[in-house]
Formats: C-alpha cells, structure tokens, sequence
C-alpha cells in the first residue's frame, strides 16, 4: 500500500511538471495591436497650440516573414464610453480634419510601424475634442488583431495660458468695495445640487477672513450670506480657507503656500458639503441645515474690505454648476477649458479679458460681474495652468 502511495504522488508530480512546462513553453498565437492602448491609461494627451502631431504605432507580438498590412479608423463611439467612465466632455474631432483610408504596413521580418496623424489649428471654442483611433481591418496577414488593445484616444487640449486679475479689498467694512453679479432679484436660481470651481493664488495670508466668495441667498432664515468662503478665521496662522455653509463650517489644514495657484471646487450633493484641493477630495462635512433648495441670487468676491482683504489675490476658471460634480470630472477638467454651452453650468466667468473691469459670463446666462472701482490693482498675463 505504501508503494502504490508512492507511485501516486510520483504520477502527479510528473503531471504537475509537465502541466508547467507547456504553460511555459506554448506558443500562442500572433496579433497586432496599438502601442498606445498597451498602457495602463486609455488616452494621452496632445498640446495643440498651432495644430498638432500625433504618432500612432502599432506592433505584432511575433514578428513575421511576409508584409502585415492594417486600416486605421475614427470611431467617434469610443470617445462616448470613454466619457461615460471618466466624467470628461470631449468631443470626437469633426470629420473633415482626419484624414481617409489610413493603413499601416509592417514590413516582413519588422515588429512595428507608424504613422503621423496631423491635425491643423482649428477654433476649439472652449471644447476640449479628442481623436478616438481604433484598429480597422487586417488587409494583409494571417493575423487577429486585439480586442483589449486596439482603441485608444488621443485628447486634444489647448492648455490654460491667461491673463489674470490681482485683486485685493478696498473701502470700509460696512460699505467695501467688491466684485459683484446682477442684483438679489435677477438671478433667482435654485437647484437642489451646484459645484463652484476657481482657480487662486494668495501672495500672503497675513490675516484673516479674506472672503472670495459671497453667494446664496438673502433669505433670513438661512442668512443673508448662506455660502461664504474665505481665507482664515480668528485663530492664526490664516493659511487655509474656510466655508461657512447653511448654519455650519468647515476648513481646510493650514498648510496653503504664499504665491502658489491651488485649484479649489466646492461641492453641495444635496447632503454633503465637499471641498475638492487640486482635482482631489480635501474635507466634507454634513451642513446643520440642509435647504430644500440651495438658490443662487447673486454673486460677490472680494468682499471683506481693505481692513480684511490685506493680501493680493489672484483668481480665474471661475465656474459655477447646477450638479454635484464628480472627483473624476474635477481633475479631469480642471487643466482646461470646458464647454460654455453646457446647460448644467449656471455661470462660467474666465476672468482672462486682459484689462477692464468687468468679468464676461461666457454661458450667455446673462451672469456679468463688475468689479468695483478700486479692487483690480494689475493684470498678469501669459499665466499657465499644466497638468
């Protein structure tokens, strides 16, 4: 019994080791696939400034000895799915400017090949368009092509390069000068969610409550200003920014840099208050008082007062939605413009006009911001935001 025992585990250990050798050693088939689409991440990014240049490569996984030979097609489909998953915008490019019947030839004996896709300069007008390039059909070759690694999406992006304002307070408390929207009965929004995303940059914070945003409601029983946010409280160091929101409070660490632009979005799900640092989720809290309703009557910024608002501040991107934006579409979007035809967007105000006084709300809603007399101290210009 003890030899037939033997001769068992001996049978399997031979079966193991020959199971292991031909996992090792079999020879699967060939394929081709897009280089692009062998990475982790799905898209890449182009800058495109006057036009731009793209580099499509695909490769076989075994060489061959005759010619392969594969069609390159534009599935705007793809870019559809894509955004579904991300949370992006982008549109597929318009037709007329990709090029037709694109093959790609990998010469015998060869593993790879490609092409260069050019795209000449257009007016993007905000939208950020991508170019969804998929695997067509093998025209030459006994070869498959990947299923997992044959689409890939180029996304075409004009970076943030702006001019914007610096800004600081001026006047006395009770009559300070500010930044201000349409009066209290013109606007007379309400929705249930909103996201206010700005782009911002301190050159100090050597006091407290330097207020950006003053904006919600002149309704008593919330309080005249139900979403006012601001830099630093009574308790120094001053360096973090604190929101005041439907009878509640919550701040960030005070860990904000002098002369650093921070991208901030604030977030109201319906039930959760969310403050989003650089694309990523900072601090939430549940306000005491949850409106129905959140409205939107007006909005001011730099509204605390030469006695308050010491510092210079710099702010531009400044969009505010009718949604609870996602993490994923606040880091995606954050680097660029977005679509101002959007209808979730209440108000978008790019704050790039140069010089002037007076802030365009590029929506049409209407939403224009004035800002008074002495509160614009200078401009910058040819200011990069890169991801």
């Amino acid at each position: 019994m003890k030899h037939i025992l033997s001769n068992i585990v001996l049978a399997f250990v031979i079966l193991l080791f020959i199971g292991c050798e031909n996992a090792e050693y079999k020879i699967t088939g060939n394929s081709i696939y897009l280089i692009d689409a062998a990475k982790i991440e799905k898209s890449s990014i182009i800058p495109m400034e006057d036009g731009a240049d793209i580099q499509i490569s695909v490769r076989l996984a075994q060489q061959t000895t005759s010619d392969v030979e594969i069609g390159l097609t534009f599935n705007p489909e793809n870019i559809i799915q894509y955004n579904k998953v991300n949370g992006t915008e982008y549109q597929s490019i318009p037709e007329n400017l990709l090029p037709k019947n694109v093959t790609i030839t990998i010469p015998a004996g060869q593993i790879s090949a490609g092409y260069k896709l050019h795209i000449d300069k257009f007016e993007t007008n905000g939208i950020t368009y991508a170019v969804p390039v998929e695997l067509g059909e093998v025209i030459k070759g006994d070869i498959d092509k990947s299923n997992t690694q044959g689409k890939f999406i180029y996304i075409l992006t004009k970076p943030l390069i702006t001019s914007v304002p610096i800004m600081k307070g001026y006047g006395p408390e009770n009559n300070a000068e500010k930044i201000v929207g349409a009066p209290a009965e013109d606007w007379g929004i309400q929705t249930a969610q909103w996201t206010l995303e700005t782009w911002v940059r301190m050159d100090g914070f050597t006091i407290n409550n330097q207020a950006i945003f003053n904006t919600g409601s002149y309704d008593t029983d919330e309080g005249r200003y139900a979403i006012y946010i601001r830099f630093g409280d009574a308790n120094g160091p001053y360096n973090y920014l604190q929101v005041k929101i439907y009878n509640g409070q919550i701040e960030t660490a005070k860990d904000l840099t002098p002369n650093t632009w921070y991208h901030f979005a604030f977030v109201f799900d319906g039930n959760i208050f969310t403050i989003y640092r650089n694309g990523i989720k900072d601090v939430s809290f549940t306000p005491a008082s949850i409106p129905n309703v959140a409205k939107f009557d007006y909005l001011e910024m730099i509204s605390s007062s030469a006695r308050y608002f010491k510092n210079n501040c710099s702010m531009c991107q400044i969009r505010l939605w009718n949604v609870a934006r996602t993490e994923t579409e606040i880091a995606n979007n954050m680097y660029y413009e977005v679509n101002a035809t959007n209808p979730k967007l209440i108000g978008y105000w790019p704050m790039n006009e140069g010089s002037g006084n007076t802030f365009a709300d590029i929506t049409n809603n209407g939403h224009d911001l004035t800002a008074d007399e002495h509160i614009i101290q200078g401009w910058e210009h040819n200011v990069k935001f890169e991801k």
